[in-house]
C-alpha cells in the first residue's frame, strides 16, 4: 500500500517534481499540482491555437471582419449600429459580439494584424464560456464536476473549429453558459440568480438576437414544471425578474434605432429577433431537423454519456434540479433553434452546454466497458490523426515519403514551405506532454474524457503549428485580391461587382479598399471595370464592350472564379 505523498518525509519524496512526475496520475476529481498543471495546459492549447496567424476565411470569418472592418474604417453611428459589409446592410445578428471584436481589434493593434486582434474576441467569448460552465457544474454537483464539464466541452467535435472563428454564434454561446449559472441560482438565491441569468440572456440578445434569449426564461419555466415547484415563492419570483430583465434589456438596442429612424434599414428587425422565420424569402433556410441530424458526431462524445444519464434517471429527474436543468436547457433550447433558426451547424453550439453538465454528473456512473471505448477510440483516432499530421509535415519538408509530398502539393497548389522552428518545438513538447499523460493516467472514467480532450488538444495545435500556413494558402482571398488590384491599378477605382457574395465584399474592401458599384446605379456607365463571381464551370454571358481581363480564384479553389472584365473604348 502506497503512502501518501503529503505524509513523505523530504528524504523519502525523492526530488520533488521529478518523483512527483513518475507517479500515476490518478483522475479521481481531486486536485493535485500536475492535475492542475495539465488541465491549465489542455485548456490553453486548445483555446489559444487557430486565434492568430491566419487570413479571415469565408464564409462567417470574412463576413465578420467585414463588418468590424466597417466599423472601424467608417466611424459612424450607423456603421457601429446596423452591421453593414462595405456600406451595404448585413443584417443577420445584432451588433455585440461585433462591438467586442472591434475593442479587441484596437487593443491588440500594436502586437497583432487586425484580424487576428478582431478574432481574440473569439477567445474571449471562449473563455467566458468555460469559466462558466465549470462554475455552473460545480455549483450543480460538486468540485469535482467543474473541470470535467469543461474536459467534455472541449472534448465536442463540433465546437473544435467554430470556438476559433470570428462568429458572433459565440457570444451567444458565451451568454447562455452565464444564464445557466444564473439558472443554477434562481430556485433559492431569486435575486442573484435572476440578475445573472438576465445578464446572460441579454448579451445571447444582443449576440444572435431575442429569440434565441427566449431559451433562458422558458428553459427556467420548465424546470419548474419537471420539478413541480410552481408553490416555490422565491422561484416564482426569480423567474419573474428574469423575463423583465430581459424584456427590459433586450429592448434598449430596437429602441434606439428607432429614436435614430434606423429601423427601416432592410431586414433590420430580423437581425434583432435573430431568426428569418418571419420573412418569407428566408423561411426556406429552416430546416427542422438539421440539428438532430448532426448531433451523432456533432456532440460527440458528450451525447451518449447525457442520454445515458437521462434514461437511467429518468426515474428521479423530478425530485433534482441537477437532472432537471440541464435537460431544460437542451430540450428547450433544441425545438426552439429547430423551429426559429436556420439550418447551419454554428446554431447547435448551445446545445453543447447542457450536454457537458449533464455528462459531468454521469460520468463515475458510466459503465466501465463504455468508458473504456471512448479512452480507447480516442487513443486510437487521435493517436493515427497525429501521426499523419508528423507524417506530411515532415514529407513537406523534406519531400519524403514521396507519395505524401504529392498529396501535400496537390493540396496547397503553389505554396512554398518553410520550416518555422518555433511552432515545431511546441507541437514536439506537447505530443510528447500527451503522451506522458497518456501512459500516466490510471484507468478508470475520468481518464476516458481527459484523454479524449488531450487528444482533440494535441491534434488542433499539431494542425495549427505544422499546417496553418498552407491551409491559409488554400482559404486566404488575399492572392486574388492582389492580382485584381495590381491589374486595375486606379484609385480611385470603379468597379462594378456582379453577384459579389458578403465575404468576398468583405475582403475586397479589407485587404484593397475596393468598394464595388452595383450594376444598376448611375455611376455604373462610367466604370471601366467589372468583376464578376461565377463558377469555373460556367462562362457568364456579357456585353461585346467588356473584354476578359483576368480570371482567376484562390489556390485549390474547385468551384468559385472570378473573371476581371476591361471595358473596350467606343
Amino acid at each position: 500500500m502506497s503512502t501518501p505523498i503529503n505524509k513523505l518525509s523530504p528524504s523519502k519524496s525523492g526530488t520533488g517534481l521529478s518523483s512527483s512526475l513518475k507517479r500515476p496520475i490518478v483522475f479521481d476529481g481531486k486536485a493535485t499540482p500536475i492535475k492542475t498543471a495539465l488541465f491549465l495546459i489542455i485548456c490553453a492549447a486548445w483555446l489559444v491555437p487557430g486565434l492568430i496567424g491566419h487570413d479571415p476565411w469565408k464564409p462567417d470569418e470574412a463576413s465578420a471582419m467585414g463588418i468590424v472592418y466597417t466599423m472601424l474604417n467608417d466611424g459612424s453611428v450607423r456603421s457601429w449600429l446596423v452591421p453593414n459589409i462595405a456600406g451595404i446592410p448585413n443584417n443577420d445578428f445584432p451588433p455585440l459580439y461585433y462591438w467586442l471584436s472591434a475593442l479587441t481589434a484596437k487593443l491588440f493593434s500594436p502586437i497583432l494584424s487586425l484580424h487576428d486582434g478582431a478574432r481574440m474576441a473569439s477567445g474571449v467569448c471562449m473563455a467566458t464560456t468555460l469559466l462558466y460552465l465549470y462554475k455552473a457544474a460545480n455549483k450543480l454537483f460538486d468540485e469535482r464536476a467543474g473541470r470535467i464539464a469543461v474536459a467534455l466541452m472541449i472534448g465536442s467535435l463540433g465546437l473544435l473549429l467554430r470556438a476559433h472563428e470570428m462568429n458572433p454564434e459565440l457570444g451567444g454561446l458565451a451568454g447562455i453558459s452565464i444564464a445557466i449559472y444564473g439558472l443554477t441560482r434562481i430556485r433559492f438565491e431569486a435575486h442573484k440568480g435572476a440578475t445573472t441569468a438576465a445578464v446572460g440572456a441579454v448579451i445571447v440578445a444582443m449576440s444572435v438576437g431575442f429569440v434565441q434569449a427566449l431559451v433562458v426564461p422558458l428553459a427556467a419555466i420548465v424546470v419548474m414544471a419537471i420539478l413541480h415547484d410552481w408553490q416555490n415563492p422565491a422561484f416564482r419570483r426569480g423567474i419573474a425578474m428574469l423575463s423583465s430583465l430581459l424584456l427590459a434589456g433586450a429592448a434598449v438596442y430596437p429602441l434606439l434605432l428607432s429614436a435614430l429612424g434606423l429601423m427601416s434599414e432592410p431586414l433590420l428587425l430580423d437581425a434583432v429577433l435573430g431568426t428569418p422565420a418571419f420573412d418569407t424569402q428566408t423561411r426556406g433556410s429552416i430546416l427542422p431537423f438539421y440539428l438532430i441530424s448532426i448531433l451523432p458526431w456533432y456532440a460527440l462524445p458528450t451525447l451518449p454519456i447525457a442520454v445515458w444519464l437521462w434514461r437511467k434517471d429518468r426515474r428521479i429527474i423530478t425530485e433534482r434540479i441537477e437532472l432537471a436543468l440541464p435537460i431544460a436547457v437542451f430540450a428547450v433550447s433544441l425545438v426552439t433553434l429547430s423551429l426559429l433558426r436556420e439550418g447551419r451547424d454554428t446554431v447547435g453550439l448551445i446545445l453543447l452546454l447542457p450536454l457537458a453538465l449533464a455528462g459531468a454528473s454521469a460520468l463515475d456512473r458510466l459503465p466501465k466497458g463504455v468508458a473504456s471505448f471512448i479512452d480507447w477510440f480516442g487513443l486510437v483516432f487521435f493517436g493515427v490523426l497525429a501521426f499523419a499530421a508528423w507524417l506530411y509535415w515532415t514529407a513537406a519538408v523534406t519531400g519524403m515519403p514521396e507519395v505524401a509530398a504529392r498529396n501535400v502539393a496537390r493540396a496547397a497548389p503553389g505554396f512554398v514551405v518553410s520550416v518555422v522552428w518555433v511552432p515545431a518545438i511546441i507541437a514536439a513538447v506537447l505530443t510528447l506532454i500527451w503522451l506522458y499523460a497518456v501512459a500516466m493516467a490510471h484507468r478508470n472514467n475520468r481518464r476516458a474524457i481527459v484523454n479524449w480532450a488531450a487528444g482533440i488538444t494535441l491534434i488542433w495545435v499539431l494542425l495549427n503549428s505544422l499546417a496553418l500556413p498552407g491551409v491559409d494558402h488554400v482559404r486566404s482571398y488575399r492572392q486574388p485580391i492582389s492580382e485584381v488590384t495590381r491589374l486595375i491599378n486606379e484609385r480611385p477605382t470603379c468597379v462594378i461587382g456582379v453577384e459579389i457574395g458578403d465575404p468576398q465584399r468583405a475582403m475586397f474592401d479589407y485587404f484593397s479598399q475596393m468598394r464595388f458599384v452595383v450594376p444598376q446605379s448611375s455611376t455604373a456607365a462610367h466604370c471601366k471595370w467589372m468583376l464578376i463571381q461565377g463558377t469555373k464551370s460556367h462562362t457568364p454571358d456579357v456585353a461585346t464592350i467588356w473584354t476578359l481581363a483576368w480570371e482567376g480564384a484562390r489556390p485549390a479553389e474547385r468551384v468559385e472564379q472570378f473573371r476581371l472584365y476591361r471595358r473596350s473604348p467606343l
